[in-house]
């Protein structure tokens, strides 16, 4: 079975699902149009970071028009396919309506080939900033969030809903992974993050000792809350005594060097689930503070929600949940533990690759992520305590 990964590698999720899908036996690449300043890796990356719109346009369709057919299955992220390489935010409806041709051009073309048509949603791909912002007491959909609300509510809101009406019935099965997409993305299904290669995580836990280090990376800030995070870590100031390490502006390798030096993380307060970074810090070893929205956990599995590690935080009230976190620390390198275990258990590349590949070969399939299953336990994977583990001096 041959698959592609594309064509785009946000949050590193293709590139590591594609690498378990190749430990399992199959033949997996990931393309994708242009990298980014995060230097995330790929197979084969068609034009590199700063190539001018058209340029990369072209290459991504010329690709998808050739090279894209040498595989079985077509696996999609971001509602993005090689010939649908974005367009500019423009309201004239003959250019939307060119724009949506090519939208569904190639899938038609793969259906008649008989290729198989995967697509993963990763958050404002499908996410319609109305609904959100009408659904959610807090949600990045709203103008002092997010500088693009009002352009989503003009025009974006509109090709999202032709995306999920129209384009997504073409696709034998749809994930999300976050779960409010739950609520606007008919028959899909949650998909938990597997953009970690955790057999290549070192655990680090959190010292016990000395000023804790807590990190945020606020890749886009606005819209994980990074104002609202940094203005209630300050009212603590007088209180305790912390370290604040903000990453940003630094490629993947970088960041990750900067993560490890932490003891806890802060990551998002308005999206209402944990992202990739959470994911990444909880592989380390290190206790993760989030908001998590009670109204999309019916989509999130039952065992997954009643071992969730995560420290909740309440956006309404930051300053006093951060002031628990931070008198909780005893308990932080147990709760690093756990966290570690938790993704071991459910953000496993391998688990997440075996029940895809089985979709792959019959997209009806359960797609059944239990890790206790006997049929679900990777071959290669390597019992909690034969990793390294250690804890930052």
């Amino acid at each position: 079975m041959r698959v592609l990964h594309g064509p785009v590698n946000v949050g590193n999720q293709p590139w590591a699902l594609s690498r378990a899908e190749r430990r399992l036996g199959a033949s997996s690449d990931l393309t994708v149009r242009s990298d980014t300043w995060l230097k995330y890796p790929a197979d084969l990356v068609l034009s590199r970071h700063g190539t001018g719109f058209v340029k990369t346009a072209l290459r991504s369709v010329i690709y998808g028009l050739s090279r894209q057919w040498r595989y079985d299955v077509l696996h999609f992220y971001f509602g993005q396919t090689f010939l649908s390489p974005g367009r500019p935010f423009s309201k004239d409806a003959a250019i939307d309506g060119m724009f949506n041709q090519l939208s569904t051009m190639d899938l038609r073309l793969a259906r008649f080939l008989g290729r198989k048509l995967f697509m993963t949603l990763q958050g404002c791909d499908a996410r319609l900033a109305g609904e959100g912002n009408r659904r959610n007491q807090w949600t990045m959909c709203a103008p002092e969030h997010c500088t693009l609300y009002q352009t989503c509510l003009d025009v974006l809101d509109g090709r999202r809903r032709y995306m999920i009406d129209k384009v997504l019935p073409f696709f034998d099965r749809v994930f999300y992974l976050n779960p409010e997409l739950g609520h606007v993305v008919p028959n899909g299904q949650f998909l938990p993050y597997a953009n970690v290669e955790i057999q290549k995580s070192e655990v680090v836990l959190p010292s016990a000792y000395g000023k804790p280090r807590i990190v945020h990376a606020p890749s886009v800030g606005q819209i994980k809350g990074t104002s609202i995070i940094l203005d209630g870590l300050q009212q603590l100031r007088s209180k305790y005594d912390f370290e604040l390490i903000l990453v940003e502006n630094k490629s993947h390798e970088e960041a990750l060097a900067l993560y490890r030096s932490a003891d806890i993380a802060i990551d998002q307060v308005l999206a209402g689930w944990y992202g990739g970074f959470a994911v990444e810090m909880m592989a380390m070893g290190k206790p993760v503070a989030c908001y998590i929205r009670e109204g999309d956990m019916q989509f999130v599995p039952k065992a997954m929600r009643h071992e969730m590690p995560i420290y909740r935080i309440d956006p309404g009230n930051l300053v006093e949940g951060f002031a628990a976190i931070l008198d909780q620390r005893p308990e932080w390198t147990a709760r690093g533990r756990e966290s570690r275990a938790y993704v071991e258990r459910w953000h496993n590349p391998d688990l997440v690759a075996r029940a895809m590949l089985e979709a792959y070969r019959r997209p009806d399939s359960r797609f059944d992520l239990d890790p206790e299953s006997s049929t679900q336990r990777p071959s290669q994977e390597r019992p909690h305590g034969d990793r390294p583990v250690k804890s930052v001096p």
